[in-house]
């Protein structure tokens, strides 16, 4: 295990789930204060009863409901919704020893509670599934394919294929089947010639995820194995690597650059938190909570797919 967590693409996912599960953790503490503080607004409403609406002002309407052994209740509600026309009927809770202290559908404290413990809910999920996810691809991309004995070796070029906001290397076999074979970054791959025998470790043709092995460095794979070729811009290595591809390669690149390169897969957040804002109603924070989660994720994402921070 230990030689695994030293591999660099490894080190990369597991520092970008390290972002992903900080986030979580300081949306899930935001999130359980935000509840914490609407519960007291709840705490005591106990009985259902129906009510109409006497009287809407602005985003706090006037429902009235009938109590048992007691004159008619009435009680002001703040809404987080559009309130509904006069005389509509409505559900209502209260608390029998108090009436005036009610809650009826779209009620503010009802909406907080309810969006605060399924922001939360959601961050526990996405740790979970963040953790079984990481579990599985070290299994299967890392663990499994270097248990595979070396097979021949293959003509093989180094393609560099950008589709959307994402960066990939890819290995295109030079054989009459073509595979392509998506890796992990590595600076050996920047002057690599084309095309270059590479060894296999493991059957192109049986092997879902085969691992491969360059001047005696093993490169692992970033996804399946591909029968057809990758869609998107496209850039092949040179036939002969020049002074500046061979300095490249010889020069370590840091997490921080590939970071920089990962840079791109942010723009997307604040779009996204943007609709959700505007669907669920949640405004600035709802948009702040939902960006932040879908950047985090976002690093993740790239370092899962192997991106490329090579020029």
């Amino acid at each position: 295990m230990r030689k695994f967590l030293r591999l660099r693409p490894v080190r990369h996912i597991l520092v970008t789930s390290a972002v992903v599960f900080v986030v979580c953790a300081v949306v899930f503490v935001v999130q359980l204060l935000e509840f914490n503080s609407t519960r007291p607004r709840l705490q005591g409403l106990t009985v259902n009863a129906t009510g109409i609406v006497s009287r809407v002002d602005d985003a706090t309407v006037t429902v009235r409901f009938p109590v048992p052994n007691q004159p008619e209740a009435s009680a002001a509600v703040e809404l987080d919704t559009t309130p509904p026309p006069l005389g509509t009927k409505v559900p209502v809770r209260y608390d029998p020893s108090a009436p005036s202290r009610a809650v009826t559908t779209g009620a503010s404290a009802l909406v907080t509670a309810d969006r605060a413990s399924t922001y939360a809910t959601v961050t526990v999920v996405a740790v979970l599934a963040v953790l079984a996810v990481n579990g599985f691809l070290l299994f299967t991309r890392f663990v499994q394919p270097s248990r595979r004995k070396a097979g021949s070796s293959v003509p093989m070029r180094r393609v560099k294929v950008q589709r959307g906001l994402l960066t990939r290397s890819w290995l295109e076999t030079d054989t009459a089947t073509p595979r392509w074979i998506p890796v992990y970054f590595s600076p050996t791959l920047i002057g690599l010639p084309s095309p270059s025998r590479v060894e296999v470790l493991g059957d192109l043709r049986t092997d879902r995820h085969v691992a491969v092995r360059i001047d005696g460095e093993v490169l692992y794979p970033a996804g399946s194995v591909r029968t057809g070729e990758p869609r998107g811009r496209r850039l092949d290595n040179p036939s002969a690597p020049d002074e500046e591809r061979t300095l490249a390669a010889a020069t370590p690149v840091r997490l921080a650059r590939q970071f920089r390169a990962d840079l791109p897969v942010l723009a997307v957040a604040p779009v996204v938190g943007a609709f959700w804002a505007l669907v669920d109603g949640s405004g600035f924070a709802g948009w702040l909570t939902v960006s932040v989660l879908i950047a985090a994720f976002g690093f993740w994402w790239a370092a899962l797919r192997g991106s490329d921070p090579s020029l």
